[in-house]
């Protein structure tokens, strides 16, 4: 009779978390590198502002 223990090592093994880490991670950097581009594209010579700006950006994605 099961008491709602369970052995970790009966579960099959996933790899699903590490791959959905590691899936955000690549998105990350290809949306810094867009917004890098695109930055650059726009705004011309104003380096406070593009790094205040791609600040908000990275903060905005890690939520």
């Amino acid at each position: 009779m099961s008491d709602g223990n369970f052995n970790r090592q009966l579960l099959p093994k996933t790899e699903l978390a590490s791959g959905l880490r590691a899936g955000k991670a690549q998105m990350r950097a290809k949306a810094e590198k867009a917004f890098d581009e695109v930055v650059n594209s726009f705004v011309l010579d104003e380096g406070e502002l593009k790094e205040a700006m791609k600040k908000r950006f990275m903060e905005l994605l890690r939520q």
